[in-house]
């Protein structure tokens, strides 16, 4: 695995400000891959801490979306919850 850059962490930090739902979903994923790629190359524990936050962040800003397929909120925020 190849390490990963101040810079591609930062990149994933603007874009992590501003999603919600899905879109959040698929970012949560490729943060579960920069956070294991920061792990196998040592980095710093500051980066692996702002990855974290960021993990933590996503996973929260992900839950805002209904995902019962079912449900007439489905892809929204969900008033059933």
């Amino acid at each position: 695995m190849e390490t990963i850059t101040e810079r591609e962490i930062r990149d994933l930090e603007d874009r992590a400000s501003y999603i919600k739902g899905e879109k959040a979903r698929v970012l949560k994923e490729e943060v579960e891959v920069a956070m294991a790629r920061a792990e196998a190359a040592g980095l710093g524990s500051e980066l692996i801490d702002r990855l974290d936050i960021l993990l933590l962040n996503l996973t929260e800003a992900s839950r805002d979306v209904c995902t019962n397929t079912r449900c007439p909120h489905y892809g929204k925020k969900c008033k059933m919850r």
